[in-house]
């Protein structure tokens, strides 16, 4: 199957949108709209929709990758989808724990140890045919690195070692990557299905919050089973619907026969399956827009006739934030669709194509940068607005973000592609 080029620009784009609302987010005298919202919010702003459009990516990719395996649930194929979402879990508690490592206790000096920290993800994650002696170097690297982390004590952790306190946001895509990819499998990729999934994910997190469900104490606070395997898998699956759309059907090549069978009758023979072809392509772009433009107002609708119960508030996950972010992030995403699948518009989108077919890499690269200045003690000259912020440091922050962009096109350029 082809790639789909709108989703890789449209995840390039939702990176480029992660590190640059990354860099300013404790920036002084910026927009309000710039800023996350509070725990006690009731409404969203534009860097509350970065998470969640990630969510959705994830969920449109599930049926593009497992649609072979549909109703299969091989030992092989089960430890294929264990081993990516233990990795995103792992990944996402270390970083979960990062800001409270203890150089004074740890062996060793915190640069260091997150620098090996990501050459140990990239060892292990790198994309290639079979797993060889760079891979188990990755293993061994990442089993000790887990062990020598030293932590300061808080009120959220009570332990010196690394310890769960939540997942972090790698951990809860895993989670919901994990619970999605399940659902996809047993439903046979059926949209019905998936359609009656993703209404009980909502009546999970509705449920579990008003403490109506029997979910057991310690589960719930080792994985937060209504935040996390309700609404936020609620948002991965959303996306998993949409990703149905774009799998080869029996049915679409039963229109391009049709549509040459009945053109055939008044067009030369040898014209006929050109034009079939391009009414069936053009026929199958319709249908996934209606579909994807009503889904997308549903879902907003949803969400906004589910907001006087918790509101739409991201600290909580609430099941109208996932809804309506999930109905706004579509609506981006059909926009994407047009322009670079139907109108094949597509130079403009050069610049967010690194990043979106390499984001694991690009997801990391503004930290590891950070690590190997602190390192290497460098004057940090290209932040010279952090403190002052303003109209000056958004644009210090984007000129930081297109370099960190710049960076993975480097490391695609090098074979260092990330794939969990």
């Amino acid at each position: 199957m082809p790639r789909l080029l709108s989703l890789d620009a449209f995840r390039g784009f939702v990176i480029l949108a992660m590190i640059w609302v990354n860099y300013i987010a404790e920036m002084p005298a910026i927009p309000y709209w710039l800023k996350h919202t509070g725990p006690r919010a009731d409404g969203i702003t534009l860097p509350d929709l970065v998470f969640p459009a990630f969510l959705f990516i994830v969920g449109i990719a599930i049926p593009l990758a497992l649609h072979k395996e549909q109703g299969r649930f091989s030992a092989a194929l089960m430890g294929r989808l264990a081993w990516r979402a233990g990795s995103l879990m792992v990944a996402g508690v270390v970083l979960a724990n990062a800001y409270r490592y203890d150089d004074a206790a740890a062996l060793l000096p915190r640069a260091v140890y997150f620098l090996l920290f990501y050459a140990a993800m990239v060892l292990l994650w790198r994309q290639t045919a079979q797993r060889g002696p760079a891979f188990w170097a990755g293993l061994a690297l990442m089993l000790f690195l887990l062990a020598a982390f030293r932590g300061q004590r808080n009120p959220e952790f009570s332990s010196v070692y690394l310890q769960h306190s939540w997942w972090g946001i790698l951990g809860m895509i895993g989670w919901a990557y994990l619970l999605c990819s399940l659902i996809y499998l047993a439903a046979n990729g059926n949209a019905t299905v998936l359609m009656g999934a993703l209404a009980l994910l909502v009546v999970l997190y509705m449920g579990g919050t008003a403490g109506a469900l029997p979910i057991p104490q310690a589960l719930n606070e080792f994985v937060n089973v209504p935040q996390v395997l309700g609404s936020t898998a609620a948002n991965v699956l959303a996306g998993t619907l949409v990703g149905t759309l774009f799998l080869r059907r029996l049915r679409d090549a039963k229109l391009a026969a049709n549509l040459a069978a009945n053109l055939a009758a008044n067009l030369a023979p040898d014209l006929a399956p050109d034009l079939a072809a391009k009414l069936a392509s053009m026929a199958l772009h319709r249908r996934r827009m209606v579909f994807m433009a009503v889904f997308a107002t549903a879902l907003f609708a949803a969400g906004m006739l589910l907001r006087p119960y918790h509101g739409i508030n991201k600290i909580h996950a609430t099941e109208s934030y996932s809804l309506v972010c999930a109905g706004l992030v579509l609506a981006l995403f059909l926009l994407f669709y047009v322009l670079i699948d139907v109108l094949q518009w597509r130079a403009w989108s050069a610049v967010l194509m690194p990043a979106g077919e390499n984001a694991l890499f690009a997801y990391v690269a503004p930290d590891l940068w950070d690590q190997l200045a602190a390192l290497l003690h460098l004057p940090r000259i290209w932040w010279p607005y952090l403190e002052s912020g303003g109209s000056a440091g958004l644009l210090n922050a984007a000129a930081l973000t297109m370099a960190m962009m710049g960076l993975t096109a480097l490391a695609n350029r090098a074979g260092l592609r990330l794939k969990f």
